[in-house]
């Protein structure tokens, strides 16, 4: 993970701590030097592309009901990958509300309007 990037994700988790917001970030593609590492992460689960941060909350906007939010952080200049997009979309497809965000502002307008509307 880029530092912009760590910095970022680790300023948007203090903040849903602070809200006190259910919630659980992915390792954020840490780089895992040893190859037993890495095959230790998929035989446990990790998928490539999986979202930054998912947020274990219901709300219902605009009608729909959403059954949690994922999200994929980006620095203003940071571009996804085509696994992180296809799970943007996956997550959608399955009632999630899924986003990427670019910068501290649009994570956290997305965030506040998200679980100002959690049942």
């Amino acid at each position: 993970m880029k530092q912009e990037e760590y910095k970022l994700q680790k300023a948007v988790c203090k903040y849903l701590d602070l809200k006190g917001v259910l919630f659980c970030g992915s390792m954020g593609g840490q780089y895992q030097q040893l190859h037993s590492q890495r095959n230790k992460s998929k035989a446990t689960g990790y998928k490539r592309g999986f979202p930054d941060l998912f947020i274990y909350e219901i709300a219902r906007i605009d009608d729909t009901i959403y059954a949690g939010l994922a999200i994929e952080l980006k620095t203003k200049t940071g571009r996804p990958t085509a696994d992180q997009i296809e799970w943007i979309n996956q997550l959608q497809k399955r009632g999630y509300m899924a986003s990427i965000c670019r910068g501290i502002d649009e994570a956290l307008e997305v965030i506040d309007n998200y679980i100002k509307n959690k049942i």
